[in-house]
């Protein structure tokens, strides 16, 4: 997933149109916006949401993010936020809660509230109120934090509710510090969302790598996923629909990069389809170092026109070496190595044979600011 991939405006805007066409029966009212800021763990981003609160099974649209990397968890020291970190954490709140004003402007959007929340790897911080009371005089925003569970449930609510399929889900989040995997049992509620918390995410397992095999990484992250193995083995074993659901959704880092080379051919489709098969490619490839070194076959179906071949062609260069956002400047090896063997890992314990699913441009953040806004806007 490119964190920083923008969505054109008239684009998103064309497809709310179409999509009220397509279901005259719901009573669209006028559209409401609102700005939402994830300030997460290794990077600060900001999505602009349109949302229809009269018509409840229309989605939210999401057509506006970006991302700034911070040093606010690696700069911290004894569990706690440095006081360089959190400047450096305001920083990108500032400029990315300025960067969605100035698009709001300039689209003449009303933009009626914005929301800044710190996602469960922030939130673990001793003094994460420290970090609140600093985004609260910058911005005059009282920042919200969230926990693993709710981060998943978001995740899962923001990707499963595209295909109306959330009670038949697994979603699985990769990140830079844990791992949320989870699933819903019964009505679409928070409360009915049954989840595990891996204590280790891409960047955390190779800190653990290090100390186990320090000659040797890549034995060392095999190392590390036998841990993970035994305790998510052990925390899944009472929540069956972690193990026998058909379908995954998959997001994070290493989920991003596994669909860019093993598929150059979607760098334009929102949503794509995985395989094992494709992990296992893909993980062979990151152990012996042939990842970035081939070159990338495109599986265009006979029929595609040229000039859609070329505006692939185009993005997935983009993806792949984009100087600031491209995943060969973004991530090590070893860190897409650590996320996939995490994935590997989970999978092996719940269901190899499931259907994967990767979703651009998801995350927690338009399943939480909905619900923020529908219970504070929506009568």
């Amino acid at each position: 997933m490119r964190f920083a991939k923008a969505v054109f405006l008239s684009m998103i805007l064309a497809t709310a149109a179409c999509f009220a066409q397509t279901h005259p029966q719901a009573p669209v009212g006028p559209p409401r916006y609102f700005g939402a800021i994830d300030l997460g763990s290794s990077g600060t981003k900001g999505e602009l949401i349109l949302f229809y609160p009269e018509a409840k099974d229309q989605l939210p649209k999401s057509f506006s993010t970006k991302i700034i990397d911070t040093s606010l968890v690696s700069s911290m020291r004894d569990n706690k936020y440095t006081p360089e970190g959190i400047s450096d954490a305001i920083s990108a709140v500032l400029l990315v809660l300025d960067g969605l004003k100035k698009e709001a402007t300039k689209e003449k959007l009303p933009v009626e509230v914005y929301y800044v929340t710190g996602s469960s790897g922030v939130a673990l911080a001793a003094n994460k109120q420290d970090l609140a009371v600093a985004v609260k005089k910058a911005t005059g925003i009282d920042m919200d934090f969230i926990d693993a569970k709710a981060e998943g449930f978001y995740g899962l609510t923001s990707a499963a509710r595209q295909e109306h399929d959330e009670t038949r889900s697994i979603f699985i989040d990769i990140g830079s510090g844990n791992t949320k995997v989870g699933c819903v049992v019964g009505d679409i509620d928070i409360k009915n969302f049954k989840n595990v918390e891996i204590p280790y995410g891409s960047k955390k397992v190779l800190d653990a790598a290090r100390k186990k095999s320090p000659s040797d990484l890549v034995l060392g992250i095999d190392a590390v996923m036998k841990d993970i193995d035994a305790y998510y083995s052990g925390e899944s074993e009472n929540i069956p629909c972690l193990r026998n659901r058909q379908h995954i959704y998959w997001t994070g880092g290493a989920a991003w990069a596994t669909t860019t080379f093993m598929h150059p051919e979607a760098a334009l489709l929102q949503s794509v389809k995985l395989t094992k098969l494709d992990l296992d490619r893909f993980e062979k490839e990151l152990r012996d170092g042939s990842w970035n070194q081939k070159q990338l076959v495109f599986a265009f179906p006979n029929n595609t026109p040229q000039d859609v071949r070329a505006a692939i062609r185009k993005e997935e260069d983009f993806d792949v070496n984009d100087s600031a956002h491209g995943v060969i400047n973004i991530f090590t090896r070893d860190q897409i190595l650590s996320g996939v063997s995490i994935m590997q890992t989970v999978l092996k314990s719940s269901n190899p044979s499931a259907q994967i699913n990767f979703l651009r441009l998801n995350d927690f953040i338009l399943g939480f600011a909905t619900d923020k806004f529908e219970k504070e806007f929506v009568k």
